[in-house]
């Protein structure tokens, strides 16, 4: 009687049957065009925030136009009185084309001028360029007399203003264009990145990212595309309006580009820093509260530190961001500046370098207080 073989005592072939073994499988790599989809995210973040886009946009020009609105107000105007070295036809063109009521003598020179005018005008030795010396008291004679030069034969020609005491004679435009860029570049480092970054940070977004196989360099440097273009919008506004002004040419226009970018530089640097060590977002909207009007009052931005004391001016114009506001001032026709461009750009990018180095090293992905 034949017999079934039970279980037990069934040869156990998959036992013996080789398993070819597994490949060892490859390191996720990063998605092509991942810096690209980070940045379209990051773009449609700072659209999605009005908030951001009103401190960074609108409220520096409505801020401008304050401010120029004041300045004009409380700004001495004509009819003037002016003295023209040279021949009495310059002086009559110029009288002509001031149409204000203001007096235009012609004097043999300028100590032949008499008190109380408002401003001497010498043609220099090779008529390239005018001297303009003006009463401190009435700084905006430059400004009327740089408008009236297409009327008269000085057409082509730089003014170089001073006053009788030496210093350079206030004009607002050259002074509050500058500011207000300033103002607008601020609000783009503080409210609109510093803000972000701690908001990405609470709510878990960076975190996440982390998981992704997303370099963390792309991750934040694909901030920067929707800012640095919004950055660059608001100098074309401004270099726009200086144009118009006649405050701004071609070259200088190119000199202002360098500014700007090293601006942003540095105040993204400190956006980054505060967006990537403070932990709450109200926190970083009241530290960035406090810091904007310091940095604009204390830096000469916005207000003129001749108004300050000597001494305490001197100090305050070092300070980075009055640094900015000087270089961006060598820009424009008629701003007054404190030191050498070429020396605002070292220590504007050396101070940049010094704070991106921080940020970096000081950077936390999360807001949890760590153990």
């Amino acid at each position: 009687m034949s017999t079934v073989p039970t279980s037990r005592s069934r040869p156990d072939t998959t036992a013996r049957t080789p398993v070819p073994a597994s490949p060892a499988l490859p390191a996720a790599a990063p998605p092509p065009g991942q810096f690209k989809a980070l940045a379209k995210g990051m773009t449609k973040e700072l659209v999605r925030d009005p908030m951001a886009l009103f401190f960074s946009v609108v409220f520096p020009v409505l801020l401008a136009g304050l401010f120029v609105a004041i300045m004009q107000l409380t700004w001495a105007g004509g009819p003037y009185k002016i003295a023209v070295v040279g021949s009495g036809t310059q002086a009559a063109q110029l009288r002509d084309a001031l149409g204000d009521g203001s007096k235009v003598a012609a004097v043999d020179s300028p100590r032949d001028a008499r008190e109380g005018v408002d401003a001497v005008i010498a043609p220099s030795a090779d008529g390239d360029s005018l001297r303009v010396v003006t009463d401190p008291e009435s700084p905006s004679v430059v400004s009327a007399v740089r408008d009236a030069l297409p009327q008269t034969g000085w057409e082509g020609r730089n003014l170089d203003a001073v006053g009788t005491d030496g210093s350079p004679p206030f004009e607002p435009m050259p002074f509050v264009l500058p500011g207000v860029l300033v103002f607008a570049l601020m609000s783009l480092a503080l409210s609109a990145t510093a803000g972000t970054l701690v908001s990405l940070r609470a709510n878990g977004t960076l975190r996440l990212l982390r998981t992704t196989p997303a370099r963390p360099q792309a991750i934040l440097t694909s901030l920067l595309p929707a800012r640095g273009a919004l950055g660059l919008a608001l100098l074309a506004v401004a270099g726009a309006i200086a144009t118009v002004l006649g405050l701004l040419t071609p070259l200088s226009g190119l000199t202002m580009l360098l500014t700007t970018v090293l601006g942003m530089w540095l105040l993204m640097s400190v956006g980054f820093l505060l967006g990537g060590t403070l932990r709450s977002p109200e926190l970083t909207n009241a530290i960035s509260g406090l810091l904007t009007p310091l940095l604009l009052m204390g830096s000469g931005v916005l207000f003129p530190l001749e108004l300050m004391p000597d001494g305490l001016a001197d100090v305050l114009s070092w300070n980075p961001v009055a640094l900015l506001g000087d270089a961006l001032r060598h820009d424009v026709t008629g701003g007054v500046t404190r030191h050498a461009q070429w020396l605002d750009w070292l220590l504007i990018a050396a101070t940049a370098a010094l704070l991106t180095v921080v940020a970096v090293r000081a950077f936390r992905w999360d807001t949890e207080k760590k153990s």
